[in-house]
């Protein structure tokens, strides 16, 4: 009888490997829109060149759209500073698109002739509202 045998546990010290099969999830980070105010700062140019599709040559001094593109922008930045349109690039593209639409300029497909219309045309409104200003400026003095 002493021939039996009992079976021990021994216990390994090392652990089997558990393989994690799972892949790790990405961490998306939604971008968020940038204020029509900051548009410049953070791409290095200003919306209204995105807008029209001028490229890279649009500041180029023999035929580029400096003039055309600084009333475009220092009209929308009126609109935006009096209240009149949200500091979004949303509302401004809502904004250029009721010019176009204004200006007859919609289905125009040369950037050249549409953005120097829509620029003129905003000229010609910023001109009107500095005369109406000083219309009742010089109404209220009297």
């Amino acid at each position: 009888m002493t021939d039996i045998v009992f079976k021990t546990k021994v216990e390994s010290k090392t652990q089997p490997e558990v393989k994690d099969t799972a892949k790790p999830q990405a961490i998306t980070v939604s971008k968020i829109p940038v204020p029509f105010m900051d548009y410049k700062t953070e791409n290095t140019h200003p919306f209204s060149v995105d807008y029209f599709k001028l490229g890279t040559t649009w500041e180029d001094p023999d035929g580029g759209f400096v003039n055309e593109v600084n009333t475009i922008e220092s009209f929308l930045q009126q609109k935006i500073q009096s209240g009149e349109i949200a500091n979004s690039v949303d509302a401004v593209k809502e904004a250029l698109k009721q010019i176009e639409k204004t200006t007859n300029m919609k289905k125009e497909e040369r950037s050249v002739v549409k953005i120097g219309i829509i620029a003129n045309y905003m000229r010609f409104l910023m001109d009107n509202k500095k005369i109406m200003n000083g219309l009742k400026h010089y109404y209220a003095s009297t």
